[in-house]
């Protein structure tokens, strides 16, 4: 074989090398939202082993792109679809790790001096909070707050009226993974409030899922997790083996399963 062709033939070997090497990531989430936003991060964080997004209408054909791509695919992935009968629920196999968790901020408008006290959300005798109307989410955060103070009333809202809620003085706090610009009362860290509680260290949480071996590490050493906008959420039992990361979700997730009974 001459020198030419032998040239050729290793250069169709290196690209063909290089192109296996390629990572895809999928979005099956609302363009902008958090999820999209995590994804993005995952992209940059892969620098020249990112191949291309592969864009899904929801979590389902996310599902198969995962199950079913002869390609190397990652992805954020909320916490929630590997609960129980959740339709999205992936085979272990597909969980390489935990990913990100912003605990849950209670907040109250500025303005609102009684709701400043932390006494007036635990001891008063009208206290309206308002949730975000997750099906999923809103009753173990219903469950924990009103364990401070049986007189809570929880209100679930969705879009709009949860964003206006606190400044309208229709409830006296709210609670978020991101506070923005309200003031924090309390963070359910597992520590600030009734520690005892199984919900007491509860927060919006997503999962790294693929279909190949990849470490979560070189995410969170990457300028883009770095540079991210998102500062609440933060590496998420980054310290623990695999197993015991799901173990500690598939915990966490029955309970929150059972108090939907």
């Amino acid at each position: 074989m001459s020198i030419k062709k032998i040239i050729v033939v290793a250069l169709l070997m290196f690209n063909t090398s290089t192109l296996a090497e390629k990572v895809n990531v999928i979005k099956h989430s609302r363009p902008g939202g958090l999820i999209d936003r995590m994804n993005e991060i995952i992209a940059q964080s892969l620098g020249d082993k990112f191949g291309e997004f592969i864009k899904v209408e929801n979590c389902v054909k996310a599902t198969k792109v995962i199950e079913k791509s002869k390609d190397k695919v990652l992805t954020a992935w909320p916490t929630e679809r590997e609960s129980n009968g959740n339709p999205c629920n992936l085979d272990n196999r597909y969980l390489l790790s935990t990913f990100s968790n912003s605990p849950y901020h209670i907040t109250y408008f500025r303005g609102n001096s009684e709701a400043s006290d932390l006494n007036f959300l635990l001891t008063g005798k009208e206290v309206v909070i308002g949730v975000w109307d997750s099906d999923f989410w809103a009753p173990p955060q219903t469950a924990f707050l009103q364990s401070l103070n049986p007189n809570v009333k929880v209100v679930r809202y969705k879009s709009k009226p949860f964003r206006t809620a606190l400044a309208s003085g229709e409830i006296d706090y709210k609670v978020v993974s991101f506070p923005g610009q309200d003031p924090v009362l309390a963070i359910m860290d597992g520590e600030t409030l009734n520690p005892t509680h199984q919900f007491s260290d509860m927060g919006y949480s997503m999962m790294f899922v693929g279909n190949f071996e990849y470490n979560i590490v070189d995410v969170y050493n990457s300028k883009a997790w770095k540079d991210r906008t998102d500062k609440t959420h933060r590496p998420w039992m980054s310290t623990l083996p695999r197993q015991k990361q799901i173990d500690a979700v598939e915990v966490m997730l029955s309970a929150i399963t059972d108090i939907h009974k």
